[in-house]
């Protein structure tokens, strides 16, 4: 190998060794997700606990469910916007943190929404709202995972 050639071997292999230091910019992330996640995490767990307390229920029973515990969760999914909202995302991320604090903020309207049509006893609207979020929990879900959310973003 000529000289030119290690020379230039040389420079790609620092610049290759620079670049893996820096994590290609996946740096910036980091900071976001170690930082949301655990403010997200008592929302996922309360998601959790509903969607098992709503298992194997009649739908009169669900609706009960429903009725007293959507509002609950709503709560704490608007609190956790809240709180979320006071992080900053780095540019790289900026477009998506927003999808997903008005995703969830979305999904927090709906169970709103559940609530009240739960304590009604009106299955149709339940149903209704449900779907409508279908959409919402899927795009959240495509950017959580891209991102490298655990909690924030993800509909249980």
């Amino acid at each position: 190998m000529s000289v030119p050639s290690r020379k230039l071997l040389l420079a790609v292999l620092a610049a290759t060794a620079a670049l893996a230091a820096s994590g290609c910019g996946s740096t910036s992330r980091s900071p976001l997700v170690a930082r949301a996640d655990p403010i997200c995490k008592p929302v996922a767990t309360k998601r959790t606990a509903v969607n098992a307390a709503l298992a194997g229920k009649s739908q009169t029973k669900a609706l009960e469910v429903l009725a007293r515990e959507a509002p609950s969760v709503a709560a704490l999914e608007i609190e956790t916007v809240d709180r979320l909202r006071t992080l900053k995302a780095p540019n790289a991320l900026s477009n998506d943190w927003q999808q997903l604090l008005v995703g969830m903020q979305k999904l927090a309207e709906d169970n709103q929404k559940l609530g009240a049509a739960a304590k009604a006893k009106n299955a149709t609207a339940v149903q209704r709202v449900d779907g409508e979020g279908q959409q919402v929990r899927q795009q959240l879900t495509v950017i959580a995972t891209r991102d490298g959310f655990t909690y924030c973003g993800r509909a249980s």
